[in-house]
């Protein structure tokens, strides 16, 4: 087998991996897309809740009541921007792994080639070599009486 090939198993290997963190990516990505609607939805829950509050005119208790609901709205909102942030630092993490599978995949497929240029030039040079000791042996039979 030659070099060549060999390099390119290892390419395929190397490819292989480098789809599986880009899958890892667009799973992590679609996660933090999630994240970012939940918390968008909350905090437009939040924003009518406080609304409604100034409109209703409610007595005491259930103005107490509504604010006790309000801040455990509130604390879900800042729950919700914490893991935004986890996905969005999950993504970045995911990102420069498959970054870095890129340069390996693209790093190993320059290897291969430079491999395969090394192997033509050798096939060229034997089959210069070939060329010039045939053309010696037909000099030779010519010149011999």
């Amino acid at each position: 087998m030659k070099k060549s090939e060999r390099m390119q198993v290892l390419v395929d290997i190397s490819k292989r991996k480098e789809d599986d963190v880009a899958k890892a990516v667009a799973k992590e990505q679609a996660r933090l897309q999630h994240d970012q609607q939940k918390l968008q939805e909350l905090k437009e829950y939040a924003e009518q809740y406080e609304q409604q509050r100034n409109l209703l005119g409610l007595s005491p208790y259930l103005t107490t009541n509504y604010q006790h609901f309000v801040t455990r709205l509130h604390q879900a909102v800042k729950q919700q921007e914490q893991q935004v942030k986890r996905s969005e630092q999950q993504v970045n993490m995911v990102m420069k792994r498959w970054q870095d599978a890129r340069a390996k995949t693209k790093g190993m497929d320059w290897l291969k080639g430079k491999s395969v240029g090394e192997e033509n030039a050798l096939a060229e040079k034997q089959e210069q070599k070939q060329i010039d000791e045939f053309a010696n042996r037909a000099f030779f039979k010519r010149m011999r009486p």
